[in-house]
């Protein structure tokens, strides 16, 4: 943003390099004006052009353009006017700073040349070029180095360029370099901004993904987009010696989906064992990898990459994984601030998989110290409750004839009953996954452990047919969703004292259901189609499904939840 200091600052510095130059007070204002056009934008891009296109006003110059250098001291950007489109399109290459061009980067003094053609540093120009003769370069300086250097050529007069021209030029490269210090700012906060905001998306998905490979295709779909490139893959790990493409996008991503690479003659594999990241300028001239055994041919399509950055997934001593991201052919270079942004965008993703796994590790040590409590149960309750059951039987066998002797036996078979129940739960419970494929059983089994605190009483559970295998993770996710919104229903509105649960598949595996009955006072008639009740409902129509919510206000509420499973692997099966 421009500050009035900042235009003070701008036009006094320009009124006393004007008056030592004895510009002309028409050429002042109009000096004035380009450096307020000029200063009056954020945008990098548009504040070169529009430096541009003022030193060619100026100077009165048909041609004109902008020569960004990176650290090397070569140019990594070139903004220019004047040519058409197609005669841009037949020259091809844009200059490399070779010639004239060179001279000025060498020696970043203010040149006038009469006469290209005739000077001894001329390098000629590729074919289809238009002709020029006069030629005026002019470096432009940002807090005293070197950003570029503005060149205009082909005096529209025919003459050659001036002292005057020379000074006014001089005078507008002082303004610029205050416009362009002024929008790198901007452009670098904008970048940091747009940084911390996948950051934030990409942590938060893999901290809490169902699913790892989901995460992986976010951190490398946000790295791309933000990174303005054309191709970003994550590589992890896959044995001793090689890491896998395990989330590609962008071009090529079929391509380089699951290939390999090897940690021993790679590019990708050196980042990975050294942890440090590399900056190229170029994809093709360095390749992705030169391991022979495990990618015998790169794609057509990586000779039409440009500069790339390669960093490690690392958030201690060993990366878990690399992060490549490409930008298109003759794109514009990774600097510092852009590594430094990639490296802080990888590093958090390393720190949020740490945790991911540090969150399994400890859910794993959870379910041991769950399957030995179980194993007490099993010992102290359900073993004890079988003992006595068996000892009931005996004694009505030797009594067979007691008036009591029916209500007695209906007794003993609630009682197995129940305890046939508890088992089931028991082991339902040892069937949750140690680290591997989600588990809906086990998440059930958790949200109703959750919910039991909130609600002052354990709800009976009924966990049938086969949904750790069948059910896809978005639709659990729905069903989850919903049975929480359930329970959450009875803790506020109901006050039940029982609940019944059923999650269930049936035997041809083509619908889930989804039963929760309570014995409470009913849902208030101005909740009873809105908010999260609705939601149960549009989750269900996602799928293809329904759910019916039956609350009459005696005998408590009934959510019946209910989706076809068929529609999704059908999907599933056509993407495949």
């Amino acid at each position: 943003m421009v500050t009035a200091a900042h235009r003070d600052n701008l036009f006094r510095g320009l009124v006393d390099r004007a008056a030592a130059a004895e510009v002309s007070q028409e050429r002042m204002r109009h000096l004035l004006d380009a450096v307020l056009s000029v200063a009056s934008d954020l945008s990098l891009p548009d504040v070169l052009r529009r430096i541009v296109t003022a030193g060619c006003e100026l100077a009165g110059a048909r041609y004109g353009a902008l020569g960004v250098l990176g650290q090397d001291g070569h140019l990594v950007e070139f903004t220019h006017t004047g040519m058409t489109g197609r005669t841009e399109a037949e020259i091809g290459t844009l200059p490399v700073g070779k010639g004239v061009l060179g001279l000025v980067i060498k020696h970043p003094e203010p040149l006038r040349v009469a006469d290209l053609a005739q000077h001894p540093d001329a390098a000629g120009f590729p074919a289809n070029h238009p002709p020029m003769t006069s030629f005026l370069g002019v470096p432009i300086r940002v807090r005293g180095e070197v950003f570029g250097n503005l060149y205009l050529t082909e005096k529209v007069d025919g003459l050659a360029f001036t002292q005057e021209d020379e000074d006014v030029v001089v005078a507008l490269a002082a303004a610029a370099g205050m416009a362009v210090e002024n929008a790198r700012h901007f452009d670098r906060s904008h970048r940091r901004e747009r940084w911390l905001q996948a950051t934030t998306e990409v942590t938060a998905v893999l901290r809490t993904s169902l699913c790892e490979s989901a995460g992986m295709d976010l951190l490398a779909e946000r790295a791309r987009e933000t990174a303005g490139a054309v191709l970003a893959f994550v590589a992890v790990p896959a044995g001793p010696e090689h890491l896998r493409m395990s989330a590609v996008d962008g071009v090529l991503a079929d391509e380089l989906t699951g290939e390999c690479v090897s940690t021993l003659d790679s590019i990708t594999g050196d980042v990975y064992v050294t942890g440090r990241a590399r900056v190229l300028t170029e994809v093709a001239k360095a390749t992705l990898t030169r391991s022979p055994s495990t990618f015998q041919q790169l794609p057509d399509g990586i000779s039409e990459l440009g500069p790339a950055v390669f960093v490690p997934l690392s958030a201690g001593a060993r990366p878990c994984g690399v992060l490549m991201i490409a930008r298109d052919h003759g794109g514009a270079r990774f600097d510092d601030d852009d590594l430094r942004m990639v490296t802080d965008y990888a590093t958090h993703a390393a720190l949020a998989i740490d945790f991911a796994d540090a969150q399994q590790d400890r859910q794993r040590l959870a379910l041991y110290e769950e399957r030995d409590r179980i194993a007490r149960d099993l010992h102290d309750l359900v073993i004890q409750r079988l003992f006595a059951i068996g000892l009931g039987l005996q004694g009505l066998k030797r009594a067979p004839a007691t008036p009591d002797a029916p209500e007695r036996l209906t007794g003993f078979v609630a009682e197995i009953d129940q305890t046939i129940r508890e088992i089931r739960r028991s082991i339902f419970s040892l069937q949750q996954p140690t680290g591997g494929p989600y588990s809906l059983r086990g998440e059930v089994l958790r949200a109703i452990s959750e919910a039991t605190v909130t609600l002052g009483f354990e709800p009976t559970v009924r966990l049938e047919g086969p949904l750790d295998s069948v059910v896809p993770a978005d639709v659990a996710l729905d069903l989850m969703a919903t049975l929480r919104e359930a329970l959450s229903n009875v803790v506020r509105h109901a006050g039940a004292g029982s609940v019944a649960l059923t999650v269930s598949v049936d035997r041809h595996a083509r619908r889930l259901r989804l039963l929760v009955q309570d014995d409470g006072g009913g849902l208030p008639e101005d909740i009873a189609h809105r908010g999260g009740l609705a939601n149960m409902v549009q989750r269900a129509r996602r799928w293809d499904g329904d759910c019916v919510i039956d609350s009459p206000g005696v005998g408590g509420t009934r959510v019946d939840w209910d989706v076809p499973l068929a529609r999704h692997a059908e999907s599933q099966e056509g993407r495949g």
